[in-house]
């Protein structure tokens, strides 16, 4: 601004006399217009600088710009139509002189810059052309142009550096405070601190965090020696520690790590001491300095670590590997028998999805509690995960001691367990085995003790039993079967065979329902009732279950629009939350009606919890699919559930029509069903139908469908035949009479 007046004021004595009129109030407009802007920016500089400007500031500053260009160029630009000879190189290297000086200091707002450059360069040439118009004018004017474009581009440039540097400056500041906070955030939580010493490697000006965590004053450690602030032989590995630290200091080496265990007010504590020895220039020897860590925290986190290599973490309970390294033990002393109780709860699984998975694991540490009081000092209890227990019995006299043992579990885990409120029932199935007769290894006596559970359940539960061999060779069949049984839907050997539904009054086919076959590469043919109840217990029915579902669905859609397909759904599948899901997805992937698929439940389904099995009904039903009732009349709460749930069909089980035709109880507990369903709205349909008499005495009973043998055995998809009466098959038993089958 001071350059501007000295400059306007120079032109204006060297040219008054030319129009004094027009440069002196112009002279004196210029130094009101200077001093103004000299005062502001005066005032500006003295406050806080700015980090950013706002866009407002920035149109601000071009305006600014544009008055300044037009208020201190405009009057000389008219003076070039006004003078001649050295006068016109005065206003020229006035205008070039304002062009520059402009366009540098206004280039940090480069649009402010352009703004003033461009005018200024404008009004330039309009003098210069209105002057007279010849090569000269001309070629001033381009020297403008030319000038006023690499004024441009320098403050284009110094606008980049000016933006870097501020921005720059920012980014150091805000790390500067980030790095400050992350300093005092650490010293104020870091549990390392600062230790030295002198020569005689006694501790010099400890530090209040050093002081503080030895729990004394800090003239109680100055010029103790190294390492007798730590002495606690009672504690395992202290005196180790501390003359290793001792070693370490009077070798003058330094050292790293050396954790030290010892108690501070009875609470054991583990340092890690670091320290490097000081000398100076002429190499003597000043003491040592280092650092103190409390690593309290990680050795206590790696004894719960150890702890939990070892233990269950939910009941605290030995582990498997623990188990089998003090079964090992016993079978090594072998000053005594050992048995071996493999336990397993029944009725755990219907606990866990009724009440969910805390109220599971709440049962769970209740039986270890339970399993604790019952078995003797020398017995040991663990627990293998789920819901699976094991007993190591080594201080038994015989046999009948430990029978004692299984039945005092059995009558101690059927009592009643208080989970969420509400009184819940478990009980136990409990397989024995002993060494060395069942096994000289604990690998081989636990898979024994297996086998005999696995006979205690499959024995009706509740129970115990002891291990014999052919057990191990059930259960290794078993086990084979299983293997299997999980590769044989990859390997395509299951396969579904149909069994069609015929109505009553004319013989046509209604529907069929699906049966699942597998054809075993080496077995042949696998009858399912040696295979469905290995999958249920395996959990390898919901994938297959699964499988059948798409499959009957895909198999329906090429069937006559009015035949129907029914699948029968395992109890073990139907407690899967995601059923209806499954179901949808099979319908969907098929493009079957969901009024053409029909599933049949057993009352097994609703007996664990009868509200969450009717939601899942109901949900299903919305999907528009048919619910059957299948083996109806051979539970104990039928009429409860046909109250309970409509559903769209009852099957009258085959155990009542296989005797039909010669007991009269028989004949009234089928119509009885008929006389109830037809009041409820449902249908009947008879299985099992094997002779003509049989068919004969369902038709009068009302029922609408039969199904049996008498009219056709499970065949492939391939073979059945729809849109005619279904003629009886000879099935082994000669029918009575044939006359309207």
């Amino acid at each position: 601004m001071l350059a501007n007046i000295a400059c306007a004021g120079t032109l204006t004595l060297l040219l008054w006399q030319v129009q004094p009129a027009v440069l002196i109030p112009w002279c004196a407009l210029i130094v009101g217009l200077s001093t103004a802007r000299l005062v502001m920016a005066l005032r500006t500089n003295a406050q806080q600088p700015r980090a950013y400007a706002s866009p407002r500031f920035d149109q601000k500053r071009v305006r600014q710009a544009a008055i300044m260009a037009a208020l201190f160029v405009g009057v000389p630009a008219w003076l070039l139509t006004q003078v001649t000879g050295a006068q016109v190189s005065c206003v020229i290297c006035f205008l070039t002189g304002m062009l520059w000086a402009g366009g540098l200091i206004l280039a940090p707002v480069l649009s402010a810059a352009v703004t003033y450059v461009g005018l200024v360069s404008a009004l330039t040439i309009a003098g210069l052309l209105a002057s007279g118009c010849n090569a000269y004018t001309l070629f001033v004017a381009f020297l403008f142009v030319a000038g006023g474009a690499t004024v441009l581009r320098t403050a284009k440039r110094q606008s980049e550096l000016f933006t870097a540097s501020q921005r720059q400056q920012v980014e150091l500041e805000e790390q500067g405070a980030t790095i400050g906070l992350l300093l005092k955030d650490y010293e104020d939580q870091t549990s390392d601190w600062l230790w030295e010493t002198d020569a005689d490697l006694r501790y010099q000006n400890p530090s209040a965090r050093f002081a503080q965590a030895l729990g004394r004053p800090a003239d109680g450690i100055q010029d103790v020696i190294l390492g007798q602030l730590l002495i606690d032989e009672a504690v395992s590995g202290n005196v180790e520690a501390r003359r290793t630290l001792r070693d370490s200091a009077a070798a003058r080496e330094a050292f790293r790590d050396i954790v030290v265990p010892f108690s501070i007010g009875g609470a054991q504590r583990w340092w890690a001491l670091s320290g490097r020895p000081l000398h100076d220039g002429q190499g003597s020897f000043l003491g040592y300095r280092g650092v103190c860590a409390d690593i309290t925290p990680a050795k206590q986190a790696e004894a719960r670590i150890a702890y939990l290599a070892h233990h269950d973490a939910l009941t605290e309970l030995p582990n498997r590997t623990l188990f089998c390294e003090g079964l090992d033990q016993a079978l090594r002393r072998g000053t005594a028998r050992v048995a071996v109780l493999s336990l397993d709860l029944d009725g755990f699984k219907g606990v866990n999805d009724r009440y969910g998975h805390p109220a599971g694991d709440a049962l769970l540490v209740a039986v270890a509690q339970r399993l604790r009081a019952v078995v003797e000092g020398g017995d040991q209890v663990a627990r293998f995960g789920g819901d699976e227990f094991v007993i190591l019995d080594a201080t038994y006299t015989d046999q009948a001691g430990v029978e004692a043992l299984a039945q005092h579990i059995i009558r101690a885990l059927s009592a009643p367990f208080l989970i969420a409120g509400d009184d819940v029932a478990v009980g136990v199935s409990i397989g024995i085995a002993f060494a060395p007769t069942d096994g000289e290894t604990a690998s081989a006596l636990i898979k024994n003790a297996d086998a005999a559970l696995y006979r205690a359940k499959g024995d009706g539960r509740g129970t115990f039993r002891f291990f014999a061999p052919e057990m191990d060779r059930r259960l290794q069949e078993r086990q084979r079967l299983v293997q299997d049984l999980r590769s044989a839907l990859a390997r395509e050997e299951l396969v579904l065979h149909y069994q069609p539904y015929v109505s009553a009054r004319s013989g046509e086919v209604s529907g069929c329902e699906a049966l699942l076959r597998w054809q075993h590469p080496e077995s042949g043919m696998i009858a399912p009732a040696e295979f469905i109840p290995v999958a249920e217990q395996s959990g390898l029915i919901v994938p297959i279950g699964a499988w059948i579902l798409e499959e009957a669905c895909r198999a329906a859609v090429r069937w006559p629009a009015e035949q129907r397909v029914s699948v029968n759904i395992s109890p073990v599948q139907f407690r899967n939350r995601e059923l209806p899901h499954t179901i949808l997805t099979a319908l969907t992937r098929a493009g079957l009606s969901p009024s053409r698929l029909e599933i049949e439940v057993t009352e097994t389904v609703l007996i664990d919890d009868v509200e969450v099995a009717l939601d899942t009904l109901r949900q299903i039903r919305a999907l528009g699919v048919r619910v059957a009732l299948d083996d109806f009349g051979t539970g104990y709460s039928s009429l409860s559930y046909l109250r309970s749930f409509p559903f769209d069909k009852v099957k009258i089980d085959r155990s009542f029509v296989q005797e039909l035709t010669t007991r009269r109880d028989n004949q009234v507990i089928v119509q009885a069903i008929r006389d109830m369903a037809l009041g409820l709205g449902m249908s009947v349909t008879a299985e099992g139908v094997e002779t003509c008499e049989q068919a004969e005495r369902l038709r009068q009973s009302g029922c609408e469908e039969l199904q049996g043998y008498l009219y056709s055995r499970p065949k492939p998809a391939g073979d059945l035949r729809f849109g005619s009466s279904l003629a009886p098959e000879q099935t082994g038993r000669p029918p009575r009479a044939v006359a309207q089958a």
